[in-house]
C-alpha cells in the first residue's frame, strides 16, 4: 500500500499542519482523550534535528487518542522539556490533556513542518489498535516549531482502514472539539 492509494480524510489526517485531536473528533462524532501508554523526562542528547549542542531534560512521550470503544491514533513525541514553560511541563506531566490543546489555552504560537509521510507496518502496535502485526499503517513525523527553534518531533500512526471516505460520510459533523475532555 503507498500513500496514493489513501481516501481523502486520510491524506488530510497526513498533510494536516494543525492538530489531528479535532478533526479526530469530528470524524469520530465523540470526545478524544489521551491516554499515556509511556511517558518520562530523562537527560540525554536528544535528535540532532531539535537543535541542541548538548544531553538536555527531553520529554518523551507515547500517547494513544481514544474514544469511548476505539483507539483511533497512537503518537510518539520528543520535546526538549526546558523550552516549555513551567506551567505547560506541569500540565504535561499531571494531566491527560492532548498536547495541541495546552498549546491553544497557553497561546503558544508554533509552526509544524512535516518532514515525513509514509505507509508502513509496525507490529509493535498492533495490541492497541487489537491488528494482526502485519497490518499496515499510516505515518507522519512533523517538527514543531517555537520561537525560532525546534520545540519537539512527533510520529503519528493509525491504521490505514481507518478515517476512510465511506465511515465519514456516515458520521456528520458533530463537533465535540470543545468538549472539555477533547
Amino acid at each position: 500500500m503507498e500513500i496514493d492509494d489513501l481516501g481523502l480524510l486520510q491524506k488530510i489526517l497526513l498533510c494536516t499542519d494543525g492538530t489531528v485531536t479535532d478533526l479526530i473528533a469530528l470524524y469520530a462524532g465523540e470526545a478524544i482523550h489521551v491516554h499515556k501508554v509511556r511517558q518520562r523526562v530523562a537527560v540525554h542528547q536528544p535528535p540532532a534535528l531539535l537543535g541542541c549542542a548538548g544531553p538536555v531534560q527531553v520529554l518523551e512521550r507515547q500517547i494513544l487518542l481514544r474514544g469511548r470503544q476505539r483507539t483511533f491514533l497512537y503518537a510518539d513525541s520528543q520535546f526538549v522539556f526546558e523550552r516549555f514553560s513551567a506551567d505547560m511541563q506541569q500540565q504535561l506531566l499531571h494531566t491527560e490533556q492532548p498536547i495541541g490543546l495546552l498549546w491553544k489555552q497557553e497561546r503558544l504560537e508554533t509552526f509544524r513542518e512535516i518532514i515525513d509521510k509514509a505507509v508502513v507496518r509496525c507490529p509493535h502496535l498492533a495490541a492497541h489498535f487489537e491488528l494482526p502485526e502485519d497490518a499496515w499503517y499510516v505515518s507522519r513525523t512533523y517538527l514543531i516549531h517555537h520561537g525560532g527553534q525546534p520545540l519537539g518531533v512527533i510520529t503519528e500512526q493509525w491504521p490505514t482502514h481507518w478515517f476512510t471516505d465511506a465511515g465519514f460520510s456516515q458520521r456528520g459533523f458533530t463537533d465535540h472539539s470543545m468538549d472539555d475532555t477533547a
